[in-house]
């Protein structure tokens, strides 16, 4: 896109405006009445025809996201800055139709874009704005039944969850009832916390499990918006679990960040999200059954406030702004020049909100109002600037975020979303509708409040990781608390404390001078140092997945016809030394009975978990951690459990042979492949 950046320093303030103005107005004109509501056609998906990506007009709903109360909110904040009557009238026909029909919506629906708190934020700014306080009693009316649903929001991120709405609440805490809003806002933050998957290398969320790769880097779906959010609350509360959930959060993006390309992956696995998108899960269980599998995705990147460095730039801006440390102010920066190329370089990109210009933009305004670098602005000046002459000035619909680039109304994929961005070159002092903050006044900011409720989480975090090599490792007289110290709460942690706890538990052993010493504590780590390296060793969570798309009804299975073997995402270990039962009895002064253990260790759902396992059915899953045919699987149990009284009965050990087999098929720690044996299997 051509500009200069001298074009923006040459408009003032009322160049942004009078085109905002214009887009407002142009906006208040398509409104469709219906009393004294109003709605709009917006552009939408068509899921009539699976396969086929296109758009197609429909009726706005109520949420911000791409419906009437976000329209409202972008013309209600035109109206206050012009005094434009009409933009206000209209604006509060947006929020009629948004209360009418919000009050419809799932009462689990929290999120802040897609959900009831999003509506209740920008009815209660509408009625801020235009001097409407009754409007404060009908967004309490909306949030009311959320309380109490808090586990059950499914979506957790910005767009469709607490990670979203929790910030918008603590908004609202001025203009509802503050006890109600905080507490909607704690009981999402807890959950989110519940819910975290604590990766070796810090948290991360499934709010895309079964479409992603990993779960997911990002503001509007993953890891950023929801440690923003959680953040947020620290701030409002001085509650240090949500900080340090925050930090586990940030965490986990660093530890994906690609220097060569200045910014985080998308880790959307583009292809089964086109599957389940369109409908079409049936016709990818064909494919699959089929052996037509879906090949993991090379790693791209997306620079947009919904994917990639923009919006991650946002929320690390953010918390420099509320803890100081250097860390994230690095991360911020490392942001700017990936978000300077999207919107100066980037062929054929619209300016939307959501993954446009005006949203990558959005991280330059916020860059100059916290870090009071004016320099900044410019290039977000000069994009607006040939944007207006291109396309506001020239009479040509703005390109937009909707399939095809169509113009649409909405705010975060259409004009309501380009006239706030205008509009905010103009009005610095409108809030930005990609990142709500807590107010101002709350107590935690730049402070060291809630050591207590962070040390309690971090050594629960580290237990879940370690918690039984510790407990073993502390009844064998190792001082544990030296060993893996607490980390006070203070810097941004450079890594997570899993990942320190395992590097010291790691070095204690190989550093341990007495070699019988050293085999018994290298024993006791074995169970947990597999579950972690498992965790990091799987890259993509999609797999999961298609496999059990594509397995088979066991009563269409004869095992004689292929091979069984171990799931990639399993590992069966043993122990010399029997820790469970040495704990259990708990004697420490006897030693524990050297008789060995054996352990299925699984990662599914984004977990390593670890389970007891009887010798026979290691003995099987040993057996197929390269595929085998049934017999071969037969001829390996039938040497093992020979005894000098003769083999066992041939059929009684199929039958028991195949028992386990089956078993572990319906849990989903083996696989089966047919048509492999071989001409000597049998």
């Amino acid at each position: 896109m051509n500009q200069t950046p001298e074009a923006g320093a040459q408009a003032g303030p009322d160049t942004f405006l009078d085109a905002a103005h214009r887009v407002g107005r142009r906006i208040a004109a398509d409104a469709q009445w219906r009393g004294d509501a109003c709605t709009w056609q917006v552009v939408t998906p068509d899921r009539s025809s699976p396969g086929v990506r296109r758009g197609v007009a429909a009726t706005a709903g109520p949420a911000v996201y791409e419906g009437t109360s976000g329209i409202a909110l972008f013309l209600a904040e035109l109206s206050a800055a012009t005094g434009d009557p009409e933009l206000a009238r209209t604006a509060m026909g947006g929020v009629r139709f948004a209360l009418n029909e919000a009050a419809e919506m799932n009462e689990s629906a929290f999120g802040y874009h897609s959900g009831r708190v999003g509506v209740a934020y920008a009815v209660a700014r509408v009625g801020e704005l235009l001097r409407a306080p009754e409007l404060y009693g009908e967004a309490e009316a909306l949030l009311r039944p959320l309380a109490g649903n808090e586990a059950r929001d499914m979506g957790m991120d910005v767009i469709a969850g607490g990670g979203g709405a929790i910030p918008a609440l603590l908004r609202l805490t001025g203009q509802v009832d503050a006890e109600l809003a905080l507490g909607i806002a704690r009981a999402l933050g807890d959950n989110l916390v519940r819910v975290a998957v604590r990766e070796p290398d810090g948290w991360s969320w499934g709010t895309m499990r079964t479409s992603s790769v990993r779960n997911l880097c990002g503001y509007a779906h993953g890891a950023a918006g929801i440690a923003h959010g959680l953040l947020e609350l620290y701030a409002a509360t001085g509650d240090g679990s949500y900080r340090y959930a925050a930090e586990q959060g940030f965490l986990y993006e660093r530890s994906l960040y690609s220097p060569e390309d200045g910014n985080w992956p998308d880790l959307r696995h583009t292809e089964l999200g086109e599957y389940q998108f369109e409908g079409r899960t049936e016709q990818l269980r064909e494919r699959l059954r089929a052996g037509d599998w879906l090949p993991t995705p090379p790693r791209h990147y997306m620079a947009a406030w919904c994917h990639g460095a923009p919006g991650i730039g946002l929320s690390r801006l953010r918390a420099y702004q509320l803890l100081g440390d250097a860390v994230y102010l690095e991360e911020a920066r490392a942001s700017f020049a990936s978000v300077q190329r999207s919107i100066t370089d980037e062929v054929g990109m619209n300016f939307s909100l959501c993954h446009g210009r005006g949203g990558n933009a959005e991280t330059l305004l916020e860059g100059a109002r916290i870090l009071g670098d004016d320099s900044l602005l410019e290039p977000a000046r000069a994009v607006a600037v040939t944007g207006i002459h291109r396309y506001e000035d020239a009479g040509e619909p703005w390109p937009c975020g909707t399939m095809g680039g169509v113009q649409d109304p909405g705010l975060l994929l259409g004009e309501a979303g380009i006239g706030m961005f205008i509009l905010r070159l103009a009005r610095p002092d409108v809030p930005s509708p990609l990142v709500l903050t807590a107010p101002d006044d709350t107590p935690a900011q730049g402070g060291r409040a809630g050591a207590e409720e962070y040390a309690a989480l971090q050594k629960q975090t580290v237990e879940e990781h370690f918690g039984r090599t510790l407990r073993v490792f502390g009844a064998l007289g190792e001082d544990v608390d030296a060993l893996v110290p607490a980390r006070a709460m203070g810097p941004a942690p450079r890594v997570s404390d899993a990942r320190a706890a395992y590097d010291a538990l790691a070095a204690h052993v190989a550093a341990t001078a007495d070699a019988e010493r050293r085999a018994l504590l290298e024993d006791a780590f074995t169970v947990d140092r597999t579950r972690f390296d498992l965790a990091r060793s799987v890259e993509d969570y999609t797999q999961e997945f298609l496999e059990s798309l594509a397995r088979l009804p066991q009563e269409e299975l004869d095992w004689r016809e292929g091979r069984v073997g171990l799931s990639p995402r399993a590992r069966v270990v043993s122990t010399r030394w029997d820790w469970d039962a040495w704990l259990d009895l708990g004697d420490e002064a006897s030693p524990p009975p050297e008789d060995d253990a054996y352990y299925l260790v699984q990662f599914s759902g984004g977990r390593a978990t670890a389970r007891r396992l009887s010798p026979f059915a290691a003995l099987i899953l040993q057996a197929v951690q390269e595929p085998a045919s049934l017999d071969e699987l037969i001829g390996v149990v039938k040497e093992a459990v020979a005894s000098p009284h003769g083999a066992p009965d041939a059929g009684w050990l199929e039958d028991r042979v195949v028992e386990q087999v089956a078993q572990a098929y319906r849990a989903g720690f083996v696989g089966f492949e047919r048509g492999l044996v071989g001409a000597g299997a049998g």
